[in-house]
């Protein structure tokens, strides 16, 4: 059975690119249709119409922010994670500001680092590292927060749970509730917020 997912690599370290491509290609799921060390030599293989782009970034390639709304616009329905080697909240934000769908940190174990894509890919749910998380949440919440005056304090401890990227069986777990009423506090919140998807959840807190 062939690969459901096509997923290009941009890392100008080519043993670390080498590396995350082989990991990628070992995934039942994934297949890498495209990795080079540039944005400009990226662009000539957009016709091959990745899901999921990984975009790695370091201390002197911060111009890469600049590329992702270009990358986006070349493929619109593809999905742009950025890697960075540590956390620079300038970069975590202005990257999804840009567009970006996900961040990840280079540190990451590879494994790991493929099955967020996967799950990604599989549920729309942007993947962002727990330390990423963590950080977008405690620290920018006071300065931007969710219009969620509406939600009940139920409604508002599963959100920062979700937002903690603990998949609804966990929370369902760590609150002592079954799954499906999980399932339906995120319909109530998902309609309060007069948003449809996780990803828009993510991107309230985000943007």
């Amino acid at each position: 059975m062939s690969p459901r997912f096509k997923v290009g690599v941009i890392e100008e370290d080519t043993n670390y690119r080498h590396e995350l491509v082989l990991n990628i290609s070992r995934h039942t799921d994934l297949s890498v249709c495209l990795h080079t060390a540039t944005t400009a030599a990226a662009q000539s293989f957009m016709q091959l119409q990745p899901h999921l782009l990984l975009l790695g970034m370091s201390a002197t390639s911060q111009q890469r922010v600049e590329d992702i709304q270009l990358l986006k616009a070349l493929q619109p329905a593809m999905l742009l994670v950025v890697m960075t080697p540590d956390e620079d909240p300038q970069v975590i934000q202005k990257a999804f500001e840009k567009g970006a769908d996900g961040y990840l940190l280079k540190t990451d174990m590879f494994h790991n680092i493929t099955r967020k894509l996967v799950h990604m890919l599989e549920y729309d749910q942007p993947v962002v590292s727990q330390q990423l998380f963590r950080y977008m949440l405690y620290r920018n919440k006071p300065e931007k927060p969710v219009q969620s005056n509406n939600l009940t304090k139920k409604e508002r401890e599963i959100t920062d749970l979700v937002l903690e990227g603990l998949p609804y069986k966990t929370i369902a777990a760590n609150l002592n509730l079954s799954l499906n009423t999980i399932q339906y506090h995120m319909k109530n919140i998902f309609f309060k917020l007069g948003i449809k998807t996780k990803a828009e959840l993510f991107r309230m807190f985000y943007h």
